[in-house]
């Protein structure tokens, strides 16, 4: 049995609430539609199947030759547990070279049932490269019970979860189901009609048949087309974009309040996954400022709004005392970081003289005026490059 840390459950809560906001949206946007374009396999983009248990061994060498490019390959479910097929289906799709998704068949029907659905698929995906959506099987009976706000709630809270861990979510049922149940949500349909057109507008993906042959399969087989091309959404590696925000994949998946190290630069991603841009950032390693034009930290001597700073090879903020590698000592204000001018400092109890570059020099303690009684010491300060000019901001 998976049992989930103390950390994981305090999150539950976060991911419920944060997908109730998307709920009432939902709701406001349901409305049937009366007047459907169909569309047909003509104008799809891929064509894939989906698998389980049900359809035994697959050669899995064989199945591109039938035309198929992506696979969704189901995990399981929580009330019968992993797919006995589940670690073969996957391998084997990775290594024919095809687009491979996962789908749960859900039994939710209450937010905690749901976000107790998304850990499992995530622990049962974890050690599986997963390069297509993630999707939420909607169509078992406990589900036709169900009001659209209760359906939509269920679809968030799992939705949120899987994508606050980099995948992308997709909700799986037919096309009634979307029509009069689940109605509009935030998040890519894969819609079932088992037609010669889908009579459904703005689908991802189409399940036309169960009936499908393919090399390699023993038994009939779901098959589907794609509409929507996810080549620049879910990458390998690298920069995409999602809007108008630049968010970053690894592995496939988006990552999210991080840093990434990427072609000699290092990038800092928020909670949501954005590249931040523009902007002073402060964590436990230091201070740095992220340049307005792509968000990389910035080195070297910087000019921002009017004050210079310098930043070191891992792009932190220096203050205080600074050498630069011209053995060139320069003098930064221990709280802001602007490079400091014209000023008398006590560093470590040594005296310094910072000139109109910024430049510190040692003196003499009796050189200094005495400080007045009652006033306070020059503060302690970080050392900084002066023979470089500062460059604009990015």
């Amino acid at each position: 049995m998976i049992k989930f840390t103390r950390e994981r459950k305090r999150k539950d809560n976060r991911y419920i609430k944060r997908a109730a906001a998307f709920c009432m949206a939902g709701m406001m946007l349901f409305m049937p539609a009366i007047h459907v374009q169909a569309v047909g396999a003509g104008s799809s983009i891929a064509r894939g199947i989906d698998v389980s248990k049900h359809n035994l061994a697959i050669d899995w060498s064989k199945v591109p030759s039938s035309g198929v490019s992506f696979v969704f390959v189901k995990a399981g479910s929580t009330n019968l547990g992993l797919d006995p097929y589940f670690d073969a289906n996957m391998r084997g799709a990775n290594a024919a070279g095809l687009k491979t998704g996962v789908y749960l068949y859900s039994y939710a029907t209450t937010p905690e049932q749901a976000l107790t659905e998304a850990m499992f698929l995530l622990q049962w995906m974890s050690n599986y490269t997963v390069n297509y959506p993630v999707v939420y099987d909607i169509e078992d009976a406990c589900h036709k019970n169900l009001s659209t706000a209760q359906l939509q709630e269920i679809i968030n809270v799992f939705c949120t979860a899987i994508e606050s861990q980099g995948y992308y979510p997709v909700v799986y049922s037919n096309k009634n189901m979307f029509q009069t149940k689940i109605g509009n949500v935030g998040y890519d349909k894969w819609v079932a009609q088992y037609a010669d057109e889908l009579q459904y507008e703005g689908a991802a993906f189409w399940q036309n048949t169960s009936h499908g042959s393919v090399a390699g399969i023993p038994t009939r087989v779901d098959m589907n087309y794609q509409f929507k091309d996810y080549s620049s959404i879910i990458i390998p590696e690298g920069f995409a974009q999602r809007g108008d925000a630049t968010v970053f994949y690894s592995n496939y998946r988006m990552q999210r309040a991080c840093w990434v190290n990427w072609e000699g630069n290092k990038y800092h991603l928020d909670e949501f996954g954005r590249v931040q841009k523009g902007c002073w950032y402060e964590d436990e390693t230091g201070r740095y400022f992220l340049a307005t034009k792509d968000g990389h930290a910035l080195r070297d001597c910087v000019t921002i709004e009017g004050a210079d700073y310098y930043f070191d090879e891992n792009a932190v903020m220096q203050r205080g005392l600074v050498t630069m590698p011209d053995g060139v000592v320069y003098y930064y204000d221990v709280m802001t970081g602007a490079l400091q001018r014209n000023v008398a400092v006590t560093v470590d109890g040594i005296n310094y003289q910072v000139d109109q570059n910024g430049v510190a020099v040692p003196i003499a303690a009796e050189a200094l005026p005495a400080p007045e009684a009652g006033q306070a010491a020059a503060p302690e300060q970080v050392p900084v490059d002066a023979a470089a000019q500062p460059a604009a901001v990015q």
